[in-house]
């Protein structure tokens, strides 16, 4: 049995280091933290608006006319530029947008957990309750966020740092299993 290489990827801790410093950002400070936020997202969506119109500009006429470049680009920099004038929105937005990726995060773990079961590891069941957990409180945060108003930013802090200690986890429990599943196999 030839398995492909389990790496400890540059995404994947990216993604857990992303959800650290939200979190903390979130639970320690959380006005700081949206206005970073709102600006940094209202600089890239005007950036990268700015550099789709360009390259629709810069394109062949059939090319342009089939990509939407300029509309895209418009659309961007338009949510830049409203994100920048009214940036109280994003209180609303980002406890949506975090329960969405801790939704989704859910989904990595629940795979993880019946790749587990399916080699036979009696502990499978952990990753699959560390699953449910990121879609209770990825639920919650998206079904929620007028009920918690700025509690709910703490809590998706909070929320992010569950989210990153249950994603170092999993990434430990898998790379474990596969060099086991190589020892085994006599690869």
């Amino acid at each position: 049995m030839k398995t492909k290489s389990f790496s400890w990827n540059l995404t994947g801790w990216s993604v857990i280091a992303f959800y650290t410093i939200c979190g903390l950002l979130l639970l320690l400070w959380p006005n700081l933290a949206l206005v970073i936020a709102n600006y940094s997202l209202a600089a890239v969506l005007c950036i990268v608006g700015i550099v789709m119109m360009i390259g629709y500009l810069r394109s062949e006429a059939v090319e342009g006319m089939l990509g939407y470049g300029l509309a895209k680009g418009l659309i961007f920099t338009l949510v830049g530029v409203l994100l920048l004038i009214k940036s109280d929105a994003l209180m609303t937005i980002l406890p949506f947008l975090w329960g969405v990726a801790m939704i989704a995060g859910g989904f990595g773990k629940f795979q993880m957990a019946f790749d587990l079961k399916r080699i036979g590891n009696s502990r499978w069941w952990m990753l699959l309750v560390g699953a449910l957990i990121s879609f209770v409180l990825g639920t919650f945060s998206v079904t929620q966020p007028a009920f918690l108003a700025m509690a709910v930013t703490q809590f998706a802090g909070i929320s992010l740092l569950v989210e990153a200690v249950l994603d170092v986890t999993s990434l430990l429990v898998i790379k474990r299993e596969l060099k086991n599943l190589k020892v085994q196999s006599g690869l």
